[in-house]
């Protein structure tokens, strides 16, 4: 395959479809950019690794030994992206104009891999700048439940000495982000027909005063929890459902709730905070029960310290003097969880991800490239 620049293989992965099935059912997954990426990296000299994550959806990890297993520096970027609906470019074109790269995933994250690949393969090519062992790691599952970075870990004997997650930071040294709490609060009242509204009780309107709370409950107490750089921990309602029928009393209510979480946050009194706040203030609308799902994402916050050996190098190698926290969580998380330090440098910038006319720029692609190799270099001195 003569897919060598970064460019060449962010326009392959890009026009290969991976749009995470938790957010278009009629989506097969990773599964054509795995293969592409196993294929790929097979031909050109790396071991291929397959994992199994969920049906029908593996990891891929490609890997390098150069003289010794250590240091062990693992490149770590993932498959999948999120819907293509409203997109107002062909989500999946790979057309390039105006200097940049366009598509779904270009910037979120097909890019910032392709630079991952094209640094390991230049790295391949110059063995003597370089000793120990590279790892590219594509993960399935980042956009939805983070379940292919954990099913990573689990399999992965050993882990990796230091690791960098490819989310667009403009190349920006990130050493920290925020976590997340995701969950479903359910309001149960009882139906009746719209002409004898007296007779139900409304899971909808009890649902509106609980929504207003919590907005007060977010501007009010998660505004004293704050951490150095990171602000302060922020909540939001995104999803809301209810009713069967316009001349139907609603008997169930959901919404569903993001928190982002702060190092040093326990997540647990958090939500604890919420539920009992609801069932303590939420009785406007008498005879309606609370239901509060198990979390389904709890994704901590993870930081390390400016000084930190990688965060220093890392620095040094991009020539920022002062590293940089994020909001957004991701898959580096979980592998700082592992007790792996961990840093997020990518190429792109997080305000053109999921948008509906996703693009990096081309000198970006180039630039990506030449950092991840520059930094492998310093990690894995010959």
């Amino acid at each position: 395959m003569s897919f060598t620049t970064a460019l060449d293989l962010a326009q392959a992965l890009v026009r290969l479809p991976s749009v995470n099935p938790n957010y278009d059912s009629s989506s097969a997954g990773e599964g054509m950019v795995t293969d592409w990426i196993a294929t790929w990296g097979r031909a050109n000299g790396f071991s291929v690794q397959r994992q199994p994550v969920l049906q029908g959806r593996e990891n891929v990890l490609l890997q390098l030994r150069n003289g010794t297993d250590h240091p062990h520096f693992m490149l770590n970027g993932h498959t999948d992206t999120v819907g293509v609906g409203g997109m107002t470019i062909a989500p999946f074109g790979g057309e390039v104009r105006e200097g940049r790269l366009w598509g779904r995933g270009t910037s979120d994250m097909k890019g910032p891999l392709a630079c991952m690949l094209a640094a390991a393969l230049r790295l391949k090519n110059t063995p003597n700048s370089w000793r120990g062992t590279l790892t590219v790691a594509c993960m399935a599952d980042e956009e939805f439940r983070f379940r292919g970075v954990t099913a990573m870990l689990e399999q992965l004997k050993p882990l990796p000495d230091f690791a960098v997650v490819g989310e667009p930071t403009r190349l920006r040294v990130v050493r920290g982000c925020k976590g997340c709490l995701r969950f479903t609060i359910h309001a149960l009242g009882r139906a009746a027909h719209s002409s004898k509204p007296h007779e139900g009780r409304s899971a909808v309107v009890a649902m509106a005063h609980a929504i207003l709370d919590l907005e007060q409950h977010f501007a009010t107490r998660l505004t004293q929890i704050t951490s150095p750089g990171f602000g302060t921990s922020t909540g939001s309602i995104g999803l809301i459902s209810g009713g069967t029928g316009v001349n139907i009393v609603p008997e169930h209510c959901a919404i569903q709730v993001d928190i982002r979480l702060l190092p040093g946050q326990d997540w647990r009194e958090t939500y604890r905070e919420i539920q009992a706040r609801l069932r303590e203030r939420c009785q406007q609308v008498p005879e309606v029960s609370w239901q509060f799902d198990d979390p389904s994402v709890v994704d901590q916050s993870f930081e390390f310290s400016p000084k930190h050996p990688l965060v220093k190098t890392a620095s040094a190698v991009l020539g920022q003097p002062e590293p940089d926290v994020v909001f957004f969580s991701c898959d580096a998380s979980k592998i700082a969880a592992r007790g792996v330090p961990v840093i997020v440098l990518g190429p792109g910038d997080i305000a053109q991800a999921h948008t509906v006319d996703e693009h990096i720029a081309l000198g970006d692609l180039e630039a990506g490239t030449d950092a991840y190799a520059r930094l492998a270099q310093a990690l894995m001195p010959p």
